[in-house]
């Protein structure tokens, strides 16, 4: 069973019927995978070991996998008091074309933690998208399945419930 606890908001959509206005999108995710990519040099030495020099150089990648309606259901979910909508499969295909990550248009990608009572805390990565693959299947009543891929920043951790006053 897919649980929504990723949420990808464009700060600026220039595709969005009020354009410039934020769209904001609740994915139902069954799998969030996050790869940090490191990149140390190595650089081999006649008759010794390698040097190895790690300038702390990373490339986070963040691969969602999940389910997608094919009508809207018009259904929102609540990050704090920010509603996002559900989005079709249609509107995760246009992703592709229509969002992309510069000085005018950012794109965020919140993953909540897991519910601890009271307190929402989640992670939240400026990322600019990859790939979005969108799977049918032949003869199958079953909702589209998709995969998308995120090259990402460091994330901002959000854990209201450690803030000392």
């Amino acid at each position: 069973m897919a649980s929504v606890a990723v949420f990808l908001e464009n700060e600026s959509d220039w595709s969005a019927t009020s354009s410039g206005s934020a769209t904001r999108y609740a994915l139902q995710a069954e799998k969030v995978n996050i790869a940090i990519q490191k990149n140390p040099i190595q650089i081999a030495a006649p008759k010794n070991s390698p040097y190895l020099f790690d300038l702390g150089t990373y490339k986070p990648v963040i691969t969602i996998n999940g389910i997608v309606d094919d009508q809207s259901s018009g259904n929102s979910v609540s990050l704090g008091s920010t509603a996002f909508k559900l989005p079709t499969a249609y509107q995760i295909s246009r992703l592709s074309t229509d969002w992309w990550f510069d000085t005018t248009q950012v794109i965020n990608l919140y993953i909540q933690e897991p519910d601890s009572g009271s307190n929402v805390s989640y992670f939240k990565y400026k990322a600019a998208l990859s790939t979005v693959t969108i799977d049918y299947k032949a003869l199958s009543e079953e909702r589209p399945e998709f995969a998308m891929i995120f090259f990402a920043g460091r994330p901002k951790a959000y854990y209201p419930h450690m803030t000392i006053a």
